[in-house]
């Protein structure tokens, strides 16, 4: 004979809820304890009063100069190159032999002139879409530490990133 009993899940969850709730509390801080928050109040260094500020001797400024600086951007300066007209003469002598195959007489003629027209037209814009487009320099904008800002054309970075510290004097940029 079977003598276990079976109890309704809802009855379970009260009963594992109250003792979480018996383990919670048990574990707390006893009376007259500091709790954590209290122990961190008096154990964090306490807070300066703010004074009236006074403006630093001249001898503790930071020194500013119009050379040093960092770098803020920089830009690629592209350029593409300009077609040199191949594309439409080639395209406009194919164009020519294609129009020269249609017709007879005038009609030829004619085919022969707007085959040539359109084979050109089509040959510079293939060409145009073909060209390549290059860096041929950098605009390296610089942050100065006097709060100017100047932009400087170099050929190559030569190893410069965005935020590196430079100096500008002598006309380029160098590390700092």
């Amino acid at each position: 004979m079977n003598t276990a009993r079976t109890y309704p899940p809802t009855l379970l969850v009260v009963i594992a809820s109250i003792f979480s709730a018996v383990v919670v509390t048990a574990c707390g801080p006893e009376k007259g304890e500091p709790t954590a928050a209290e122990v961190a109040a008096q154990t964090a260094p306490a807070k300066a009063v703010p004074q009236k500020a006074r403006p630093a001797p001249e001898r503790e400024r930071p020194v500013t100069s119009p050379y040093l600086g960092r770098i803020s951007d920089i830009d690629p300066i592209t350029e593409t190159k300009k077609p040199s007209g191949a594309g439409a003469v080639i395209g406009g002598v194919a164009g020519g032999v294609l129009g020269h195959q249609i017709g007879d007489g005038n009609g030829k003629k004619a085919a022969t002139a707007l085959g040539a027209i359109g084979g050109a037209v089509a040959g510079h814009q293939i060409e145009k879409r073909r060209a390549e487009e290059r860096v041929v320099g950098y605009n390296v904008h610089v942050r100065l530490d006097n709060g100017d800002t100047r932009t400087i054309r170099l050929d190559s970075l030569d190893g410069l990133n965005v935020g590196d510290r430079i100096t500008t004097q002598g006309g380029g940029l160098r590390r700092v």
